[in-house]
């Protein structure tokens, strides 16, 4: 995965295929799935609290956010999984970051409560939101 993002910023070419997925969604207490591909396309379900359904939204980036977003990705090494696992106490949840491209697929996660003081996962969803 590495080879692959990296070969994206150096030659600025963002395949298709691109699919970047954070998802810290939980069926009690909500959450977010955010989906950016590599046409630019940004869709967004949120649920809140107690809320019976997502919201969905859709919106575009433009070609830099998404070499930008590539580029903290790198930065992040996100195709690496640095938290050892463990069986979940209970009601905790994960955040999860998934990314393919090319044939190449990673995913890997968190736990939610532990978002901030990780400051990794929590970086791209912040991108994300505000994209």
């Amino acid at each position: 995965m590495k080879d692959m993002l990296t070969t994206i910023l150096a030659t600025s070419a963002v395949p298709a295929d691109l699919v970047i997925t954070y998802d810290d969604m939980h069926s009690l207490w909500g959450g977010a799935t955010i989906t950016v591909s590599g046409d630019g396309s940004v869709e967004r379900h949120t649920k809140a609290l107690g809320a019976v359904a997502a919201q969905i939204s859709h919106t575009t980036i433009d070609h830099q956010m998404l070499l930008d977003l590539v580029r903290l990705l790198v930065q992040l090494d996100a195709w690496e999984q640095h938290i050892p696992d463990r069986p979940p106490v209970p009601d905790e949840s994960r955040a999860t970051l998934a990314i393919s491209v090319n044939g190449g697929a990673s995913r890997i996660w968190e736990r939610f409560n532990d978002l901030a003081t990780n400051n990794r996962l929590v970086q791209i969803k912040t991108w994300l939101e505000q994209a």
